[in-house]
């Protein structure tokens, strides 16, 4: 089976639990079809697909896993985390998701601490997952560690936190980043100059908003 496809059965499960097992839906097969992660997002809504215990001790070097959703949606699965492995961008959205869970396992620790040293790509990934963070971040001091471009994807996920960003920063300008914008907000599309999109931009942007080109596109 072909991760595409097995991704998009795996959505499909989310919504359509008695679906397993069925044909074309075998959830062993979809286990080993697709990364771990896409496995993450199932379980915060299905649980009852839970791998064998073998299944998460070959994830503890994975840094990269949405632990702090999961947890914060079904926290039995605290018992499979290593969290050696867990990275520091996930401990602050832990912090914000699930404290009581944060607090126990770090009882001296504090979420500013870890705050400090994240990346640019972290720091996305913690606005994008847990927006009401802004109520307890500088916003001036995010607004300066973000390139543009960032915004662009933070506001892909989480489109009310345009009020933290600055759009003649990115006005009329070319960006790879566009096309992943208007796929999600295309309210956002005045913004942006269309002919500036490069083709491949274009056609994604085309799959999911068809509108914003026009018939003469």
């Amino acid at each position: 089976m072909e991760t595409r496809e097995a991704r998009k059965k795996i959505d499909e499960l989310k919504k359509h639990p008695k679906l397993a097992n069925s044909s074309g839906y075998e959830t062993e097969e979809l286990l080993k079809a697709v990364d771990p992660v896409y496995w993450f997002l199932l379980l915060m809504e299905q649980p009852q697909f839970a791998p064998q215990r073998n299944w998460w001790f070959k994830l503890r070097h994975r840094s990269d896993l949405p632990w702090a959703r999961l947890l914060a949606a079904q926290p039995q699965f605290e018992k499979h985390c290593h969290w050696e492995s867990v990275g520091r961008g996930e401990l602050v959205k832990l912090a914000f998701l699930a404290p009581e869970i944060f607090a126990r396992k770090f009882p001296q620790g504090h979420w500013r601490d870890l705050y400090a040293f994240l990346t640019p790509l972290e720091l996305v990934g913690l606005l994008c997952d847990v927006p009401q963070a802004t109520e307890m971040l500088d916003m001036e001091d995010v607004a300066e560690k973000l390139a543009p471009d960032c915004w662009l994807n933070v506001l892909a996920y989480q489109p009310q936190l345009e009020k933290y960003f600055d759009w003649t920063l990115v006005e009329k300008k070319a960006s790879l980043f566009w096309d992943n914008l208007l796929r999600h907000q295309p309210q956002f599309a005045s913004h942006c100059d269309l002919k500036q999109l490069k083709d491949w931009q274009i056609r994604r942007i085309r799959k999911k908003q068809p509108l914003l080109f026009g018939t003469g596109a």
